[in-house]
């Protein structure tokens, strides 16, 4: 077994300027920001255990009052930065692409309003542009987006954490053909790996239930860590603290078993035309949704 993952999920802050209806975050407990001492603290420990990589999520990340000297110190630790941002701070995301050109900056956009506000920017810095994919797709929107200039575009399949929407929910094969179907270059489509597995970055992946635990961990502003984001805040998977406890323990957690192991899928959808490369779906949904990790995917096995 790998000794450490190979990068992290890191919210600075749980605040965010937005309520996008899609957010799951919504539903999380409330958590302080996190000190310039505690993330320095946490970016050490980090670079010791040489986890390279560190997604830097929320939240909206621009809303902390530390998030420069923090990018800093992440570079001097020669970490991969990823940030995504919802895009309302075009002044703070100028200066993060200014003074980190090496950081990979997300943008999300889901509305055209959204997009002719930061349109410019995109044109100037060409960051990376993404987008939750919904049933009701605006074609006019993606092409327009694609105009812009982003260096990459993705489509997101969406997570569905709270009931009001789960009969709505798109089951995964239909997300993934529909991408396939619009045949839009520099468009990527971006799921879990619990469903079809990113062995092509990840190898271990086609052994193990999800990345969680393997390739990924979750961290919280306060230190706390989760097998992966979506269980940001579930008491039952809060693996230790990074900050007071040992990653030894964090990562040798019982917690941890169930996502490292895999024989097969054993999703119901049999005749599904992806029941074979499946690895059966999010197990986080089939908890949020059902109590129970070893449940049907939701988005794919719900009542509708």
């Amino acid at each position: 077994m790998k000794s450490a993952p190979d990068y992290i999920q890191f919210y600075p802050t749980m605040r965010c300027n937005l309520s996008c209806d899609f957010c799951f975050n919504q539903t999380m407990p409330f958590c302080d920001d996190i000190t310039l001492s505690n993330f320095r603290g946490m970016a050490d420990i980090l670079a010791g255990l040489a986890i390279n990589t560190m997604d830097i999520m929320g939240g909206e990340p621009t809303l902390h009052k530390d998030i420069i000297p923090m990018l800093e110190y992440a570079g001097k630790k020669n970490f991969n930065l990823n940030i995504s941002s919802n895009g309302t701070d075009i002044a703070a995301l100028s200066e993060i692409m200014e003074r980190f050109p090496k950081a990979n900056v997300g943008i999300s956009i889901n509305s055209r309003l959204s997009l002719k506000k930061i349109k410019g920017f995109i044109k100037k810095y060409r960051p990376v542009v993404k987008m939750v994919f919904p049933d009701d797709i605006d074609i006019k929107l993606l092409k327009r987006i694609l105009i812009s200039g982003p260096d990459s575009f993705y489509l997101l399949y969406p997570d569905v954490t709270t009931n009001r929407h789960i009969k709505n929910a798109m089951p995964f094969p239909q997300f993934l053909f529909s991408v396939q179907r619009l045949k839009l270059q520099m468009t990527g489509a971006v799921y879990c790996s619990g469903f079809i597995p990113d062995t092509a970055h990840y190898p271990e992946l086609s052994k193990v239930r999800c990345p969680a635990g393997t390739t990924k961990l979750g961290l919280l502003p306060d230190g706390s860590v989760y097998p992966c984001n979506l269980f940001f805040g579930i008491k039952k998977f809060r693996l230790g603290n990074l900050l007071h406890d040992s990653f030894e323990s964090i990562w040798n957690h019982r917690r941890l078993k169930f996502f490292r192991t895999f024989s097969r899928n054993t999703c119901p959808q049999a005749s599904c035309i992806l029941h074979n490369s499946c690895h059966g779906g999010c197990p986080a949904h089939s908890f949020i949704h059902y109590g129970n990790l070893k449940s049907p995917e939701p988005r794919c096995c719900s009542d509708k």
